[in-house]
């Protein structure tokens, strides 16, 4: 009776332990893999905006296309604005307007895997660091941007990626990081949850460990606070709301507190993910021109 016991229970310890690991290998697949079919539309349109822009497109560095929007600029300034985790272009409309109001030229990134891009894989900056640079160097050799007076802004995987590329591009002149993730390892237990829906524990973890073996990349690798630590010679701006649940809310101060040069951190308690320019817009708007102005003018 022991014996049949003991099979039993490990049986059952089997059938629980595969399906558990299938469980978690599908989760992963699906935070990393973002095939067109499954992408989501465009929640509006530039016009709905009353934005002046012209789409454009590139061939980035593994020979995928690129989709952005461009404007020129009045102030000879120009701002590259990046979207967030399987979002698109349309994110980032509010953001556009502001700026284009205020005289900037604009460039609306996007990267692979993302909007109407080539690729499939989402490696959460490591590779998509060489999609803005590819629009970079458009912004600069195919409109006339100087160096100097190019400046970034990003929302959630957004952010976090142009803190990392304004490391690696000390060119790059200001930076502004909205809701952005400290590292993936520091907001994977909070960011599993929002998007699979399971708990973090025991679930995390063995994501992780699927997404890694999928990508051929170590998580440890994606990791904003170090990019925030090279930024000794570029102003950044950190926004954080302390109702956010799509990342860790202590990212916001980790990522000031990493920074090494002229650094502003903006923590609203009540806000959630993203939403200081819905929810804050005046004070958004002034608060954002005023820092490109004094940086990139």
């Amino acid at each position: 009776m022991v014996r049949i016991f003991g099979w039993v229970l490990g049986l059952i310890l089997l059938i629980l332990g595969s399906i558990f690991l299938w469980v978690t290998y599908q989760q992963a697949d699906h935070l990393v893999h973002h095939p067109l079919p499954s992408r989501s539309l465009f929640k509006s349109a530039p016009q709905d905006f009353d934005l002046q822009v012209i789409e454009v497109e590139l061939i980035n560095s593994d020979k995928q296309k690129l989709h952005g929007y461009f404007s020129g600029s009045r102030n000879g300034a120009f701002v590259m604005l990046q979207h967030g985790f399987k979002n698109n272009r349309s994110e980032m409309f509010e953001e556009a307007k502001i700026l284009q109001d205020a005289g900037y030229g604009i460039l609306i990134t996007s990267i692979r895997a993302h909007d109407f891009n080539d690729g499939d894989k989402i490696t959460f900056g490591i590779k998509e660091i060489d999609d803005l640079h590819a629009w970079y160097h458009y912004l600069i050799h195919q409109r006339g941007a100087i160096k100097n007076r190019v400046g970034l802004l990003g929302n959630s995987l957004g952010g976090s990626i142009v803190i990392n590329y304004a490391a690696f591009n000390q060119d790059i002149a200001a930076v502004v990081a909205v809701s952005a993730f400290s590292s993936l390892q520091d907001t994977i237990n909070v960011s599993v949850e929002y998007f699979t829906g399971l708990p973090a524990f025991p679930f995390a973890p063995m994501i992780s460990f699927w997404a890694e073996l999928i990508l051929g990349v170590d998580v440890e690798q994606v990791n904003a606070t170090k990019g925030a630590a090279s930024l000794c010679n570029t102003p950044l701006f950190i926004m954080q709301g302390g109702q956010d649940i799509v990342i860790s809310v202590e990212s916001g101060q980790w990522l000031y507190d990493s920074a090494c040069g002229e650094r502003t951190l903006w923590f609203e308690e009540t806000l959630g993910h993203t939403a200081f320019d819905t929810k804050r817009p005046d004070e958004f708007r002034r608060r954002v021109i005023e820092f490109f102005d004094q940086s990139l003018l």
